[in-house]
């Protein structure tokens, strides 16, 4: 598992730090060959690649995503070997998944995703969404995020990535964006249970979430005002809000301290 973590953090996150040594229980005597061999691998695995640029500054327009260099189509040849290769990574790693080695299932999926090209679009869609499991497995559940919205991106109707998506952005406190995805669930599977009783119990949540969002709001506005008004002896306290009945608008009072 320790080796896994750290294969992704070096060839996806682009750690480049010095591998940390792994250390196992002396339960058996070949152990001591075993964590040998785990720590030369770790030391040559190069930490992900960065293109040279001349302008170390990005220069993508603010609010648009930087797009990523197309590679060259596999040929008819190519491409029967690198399915069965990508095909073989995504069974190891779900192998990995299913006995709790969530970090190695990642450093898998992570090779296989490495292989996948235009051709294989759907297929490494459902990598993607495998990974973001495995985040969630870890607790990661921002990088978990990304990993299902890149499945979506590439096949919209993923119904299992909306639904993970959607799962894994309630931990993360986005409940609007959440209900958003159980909403998509059911255009494409009315009776999705997880959605169905996500739509019943998240407005309720979401109204609590904005009334406090607006009382936080409220009190920082408050605050920056009787800093502005110290000076010249007065507060807030001396502005009262009155509503007007007729038309649902307010009227700001000045009234004197007591």
């Amino acid at each position: 598992a320790e080796f896994g973590k750290q294969w992704y953090q070096r060839r996806v996150r682009g750690d480049t730090a010095e591998p940390q040594p792994v250390k196992l229980s002396p339960k058996t005597t070949t152990d001591s060959d075993i964590e040998k061999l785990i720590n030369e691998k770790l030391y040559k695995i190069p930490p992900k690649e960065v293109a040279p640029s001349e302008d170390p500054v990005d220069a993508t327009p603010l609010g648009e995503t930087p797009v990523e260099p197309t590679l060259p189509a596999y040929t008819d040849e190519e491409l029967v070997t690198v399915k069965e290769e990508v095909l073989s990574l995504k069974e190891l790693g779900n192998s990995m998944f299913r006995t709790g080695h969530h970090y190695g299932a990642m450093a898998e999926y992570s090779k296989a995703i490495e292989l996948c090209r235009k051709q294989l679009d759907e297929t490494r869609s459902i990598l993607h969404a495998n990974r973001a499991a495995c985040h969630v497995g870890c607790e990661e559940f921002k990088e978990a995020e990304e990993d299902c919205t890149t499945a979506i991106n590439l096949n919209p109707q993923y119904l299992k990535a909306i639904l993970r998506r959607a799962q894994v952005r309630e931990k993360l406190d986005s409940l609007t964006p959440a209900l958003d995805d159980y909403k998509r669930v059911l255009e494409l599977d009315r009776r999705n249970g997880p959605s169905l009783e996500a739509i019943r119990r998240l407005p309720p949540l979401i109204e609590a979430q904005q009334e406090k969002m607006k009382q936080e709001c409220m009190e920082k506005l408050q605050d920056l005002g009787n800093l502005v008004l110290k000076p010249f002896g007065l507060s807030t306290n001396n502005f009262k809000m009155v509503q007007n009945p007729e038309t649902g608008g307010y009227n700001i009072q000045f009234q004197q301290n007591q």
